[in-house]
């Protein structure tokens, strides 16, 4: 068990009350193992005084427990000295730990000299033996109050002394604060650091809300000031204390919170806090309230008369600084106002040299000094260059005390004549009277209303028609080209309003803006659709410029108007032209490419974007080079860096689409010059089709050229034959050396000739209706296809496997013949027996048999025209294959059988799924 005097609790005593006169109770805590005496000791004490009121206890640790136990407190213990556990010395020793000054009396029946000794070397107040005379108990009670009186005598000065040191750290604290927020923290903070305080908050009052804002606080908060709400509207008896402050301008105290009525409202949050008494100290200085504060202490009856009167001083103390930083807030404001107007500002004395005192930056610049301070000196007269200016602003001042908007001459400082703007006031401070000044440069309003007045005079000769109206735009003046452009007569229009050419070609919002503009002083300059008398319709660029009076007042407005009726003609015309040339542009069935000499594309036409697949956006990121794909950068640049202005130059190229195909295309490419840069446009035609036309003439001329070979070859030796074995016959026959015999050899001989002609003139037939693609196609079944065929080929005793199911798309009467050559150069190659075979391969088919084959080494001449290895053959057959292959877009192929004949593989087929 822990001893009483090692315990950590505080010792609360009783400081309730004022030591003046001892008008307070005085409580005792009376501690003795003899409940008898205890029960005598307080009925003696309270007979002997009534302010006595003696609590006991017969166990030392209950009566120490009792002086740590916060809900009581106590001014003076009385203890025996012989006790059982804790002897009254201990006790002693235990109270002095926690409160060094409680008036501490041991009452003993016991004692010797060297326990009182003891006892007031350890701390006793007094030392008294017990006694059985009333005389000792009425010694006792005097000895009680003597101490007490003493006891709360120190204690309360000490208080007083520390709230005037309080005071004193506050007024060092914020003498040295610049703004309200270091103040008011300040303040909070040093009295929640001192006792018996426990929390400090600062408010403002919120006039219009009826409420106190908290601004700063300091101490044991807990969230007191978000749980409560203060309003100043419910009257002055239903008020608390910060309420009341706020509504009399005077400190209001709350002295016991347990139990004041006032205090409902917030009880339960103060109570919780260890709140038990609060101050509402007005910050009021000068009539002016800056602001609450409030104070909380921890004991009940903390503020007397002697504490709220230090309050209250602290309080004057707190205001008087945060009027002095709002005073200083409030005079940084003006000053920096001052400095940074776009106005001149001074104070000069009234006297009649009128010597400037003070100036802003703004008027040392309008002056032509440097700084105010070359200003500050000078009389006005210097500055103000008419006697009689100053003559009139001396008698307005004298006679009313101020002078608004006079307009006056000014000569600088560097020898510069403008207009400057006064307006004067006469001031009355406490060191004498002053005339404060504002000055407003005008110089370029002056100049802009000369400007207007020799402009009415130069606008009688004007080509352009001229109005005047009034402010409401009554027409009171037109010049001679006004009656000219609209037809009406000066005498017809003066007294109207303009809108008498409204042509109700714009809309209400137009002339709102126009009004809108030339009331608030500017210019208003646009174009504008008007009517004439006879209701003719033109165009015309209008200007209305703002006149102003010598007191600054817009009188009337000019307008002047340019006919630009035949102007927007000729602009609509090249308006309409430059749409038809996009037109053109747009539509052109040539790519059309407009470029810098960088190759940078500056612009592109539509079929520009078709045929390249890129959208215009990215064309227009893109160069040159990265559309053509035949030239390099470089050799672009060497075109475009030789080419002449207006030259036209033809390149053959290729162009890369999107997706990395490339098609032929014709270029014609010219260098312009266009609005000083140098461009180049660049005409881009795809010839794909030209180049296939070409490709096909060509391939016509060799079937020509192979036509011409055969013809003047391959038929001319048959024909040979033919004829000279006819000849012979009748040459025999003339001789009569004919027989039957030889006549009939050389008829065989020219027939076989013959036929072999006739063979070749079919080959020839179909090479000559193969020219071109195969465009009339179909789906054809292979099978079924080759079966046709097969029938259809003298084919002895050969045989043919179908070995495929595939359907394909091709021309079907270019394949039958196809197939029907295949098959003839099969039979006529590998015998009359052979097996010929159709099969699938990967993208296509195969034709094969079982012959001798085609030696490696001759596999590519075979499609060549009179190509064969048969005596009889025409040369044509496996040409025509190729021809046929070719206009399909398919590719032949020979390779070896697996019997080892031929075998013709074609690919590149669409095969139907």
């Amino acid at each position: 068990m822990t001893h009483p005097s090692e315990s950590n609790c505080p010792i609360y005593t009783n400081s309730s009350q004022s030591p003046l006169g001892m008008t307070g109770g005085i409580r005792v805590l009376h501690v003795d193992d003899d409940p008898n005496f205890l029960d005598l000791t307080s009925t003696v004490l309270a007979r002997q005084d009534d302010r006595l009121e003696v609590v006991t206890e017969s166990v030392a640790a209950s009566g120490l427990e009792r002086l740590t136990d916060g809900g009581a407190s106590f001014d003076c213990v009385v203890s025996d000295y012989q006790m059982p556990e804790m002897n009254g010395l201990e006790l002693l020793e235990a109270v002095r730990e926690q409160a060094p000054d409680l008036p501490f009396i041991l009452f003993t029946g016991e004692g010797s000299e060297s326990i009182a000794s003891d006892a007031i070397t350890r701390g006793a107040t007094d030392y008294l033996r017990k006694g059985t005379q009333l005389e000792q108990y009425e010694l006792l009670a005097n000895r009680i109050t003597n101490a007490v009186e003493r006891y709360r005598s120190a204690q309360r000065a000490a208080e007083l002394e520390r709230i005037r040191r309080v005071r004193s750290e506050i007024n060092r604290a914020v003498v040295h604060a610049d703004t309200r927020t270091e103040i008011e923290r300040q303040t909070c903070q040093l009295i929640s650091e001192a006792d018996p305080y426990r929390f400090a908050w600062i408010g403002r009052h919120d006039a219009d809300a009826n409420a106190v804002d908290p601004v700063a606080a300091a101490g044991v908060d807990q969230g007191y000031l978000d749980a409560i709400e203060i309003t100043t509207d419910s009257g002055l008896e239903e008020s608390g204390p910060t309420a009341k402050a706020v509504l009399t301008r005077e400190l209001s105290v709350v002295q016991n919170i347990p139990e004041d009525a006032t205090y409902e409202p917030w009880r339960a949050h103060a109570l919780d806090r260890g709140y038990r008494s609060s101050a509402a100290i007005p910050l009021v200085y000068d009539d002016g309230l800056h602001g609450v504060l409030n104070v909380y202490a921890d004991r009940t009856n903390a503020f007397d008369a002697q504490e709220r009167d230090l309050l209250s001083e602290l309080g004057a103390d707190v205001a008087h600084a945060l009027h002095r930083v709002d005073a200083d807030a409030h005079r940084e404001r003006y000053e920096r106002l001052v400095d940074a107007s776009s106005a001149g500002i001074f104070r000069a004395t009234p006297d009649p040299n009128g010597r400037i005192v003070e100036a802003n930056a703004t008027l040392a610049t309008l002056l032509g000094a440097d700084t105010p301070e070359r200003v500050t000196g000078h009389a006005v007269e210097d500055f103000v260059r008419g006697a009689a200016d100053l003559a009139e602003l001396r008698r307005r001042l004298d006679r009313d005390g101020v002078v608004q908007n006079y307009d006056v001459p000014i000569r600088t400082l560097t020898g510069e004549h403008r207009w400057g703007s006064l307006t004067l006031l006469k001031t009355e401070e406490p060191d004498g009277t002053y005339v404060d000044g504002i000055v407003r440069d005008v110089t370029e309003r002056k100049e802009r209303d000369r400007s207007l007045r020799l402009f009415r005079e130069a606008i009688e000769a004007s080509g352009h028609s001229v109005y005047f109206t009034k402010r409401d735009g009554t027409i009171v003046y037109v010049n001679p080209a006004f009656e000219q452009t609209t037809g009406y007569d000066a005498d017809q229009v003066l007294g109207q309003n303009p809108r008498i050419l409204k042509s109700n070609e714009h809309d209400r919002e137009f002339y709102e803006e126009l009004w809108g503009t030339i009331l608030d002083g500017d210019v208003w300059r646009s174009e504008i659709v008007n009517k004439t008398k006879s209701g003719d319709r033109y165009v015309v660029d209008q200007t209305i410029a703002p006149v102003e009076s010598e007191d600054g007042d817009i009188e009337r407005f000019v307008a002047v108007n340019a006919d630009i009726s035949k102007q927007k003609e000729r602009q609509q015309e090249l308006e309409r032209s430059r749409e038809r040339l996009r037109a053109l542009f747009e539509e052109s069935p040539d790519a059309i490419t407009v470029h810098d000499v960088e190759g940078n594309v500056v612009d592109v036409n539509r079929q520009n974007v078709e045929n390249l697949g890129h959208s215009r956006e990215t064309l227009l990121s893109m160069n040159v080079a990265e559309i053509e794909a035949d030239h390099s950068a470089d050799e672009l640049r060497t075109v475009w860096d030789d080419a002449a202005i207006g030259e036209r130059i033809k390149l053959q190229g290729r162009h890369r689409r999107r997706d990395g195909t490339t098609f032929p295309v014709e270029v014609w490419i010219t260098k312009i010059r266009f609005h000083g840069n140098e461009r180049f446009i660049a005409f881009s035609r795809d010839v794909s089709e030209r180049h296939e036309y070409e490709q096909e003439l060509e391939r016509q001329i060799d079937r020509l050229e192979q036509f011409a070979t055969v013809v003047s070859h391959d038929l001319r030796n048959p024909l040979n034959v033919a004829e000279g074995r006819i000849d012979l016959v009748q040459s025999e026959r003339a001789s009569d050396r004919l027989n039957a015999e030889a006549g009939a050899e050389h008829l065989d001989v020219a027939a076989e000739a013959l036929k072999r002609m006739e063979e070749l003139i079919e080959d020839l037939l179909v090479l000559a209706r193969e020219g071109g693609r195969a465009n009339a196609t179909d789906a054809v079944a292979l099978g079924n296809l080759m079966d046709e065929c097969w029938r259809t080929v003298s084919t002895a005793e050969a045989s043919l496997v179908i070995d495929t199911d595939r359907t394909i798309i091709a021309d079907p009467a270019r394949l039958r013949q196809l197939f029907e050559n295949l098959l003839r150069n099969a039979i006529e190659h590998a015998g009359e027996d052979v097996t010929i075979t159709i099969g699938d391969v990967d993208g296509g088919f195969y034709v094969a048999d079982d012959g001798p084959g085609i030696p490696a080494e001759e596999r590519e001449d075979v499609f060549a025209t009179g190509y064969s290895t048969a005596d009889d053959g025409t040369g044509l057959g496996l040409n025509i294959v190729d021809q046929i292959a070719e206009a399909h877009g398919w590719t032949v192929t020979v390779t070896e059988s697996e019997t080892g004949g031929a075998r013709f593989e074609i690919t590149g087929v669409e095969v139907q799924e």
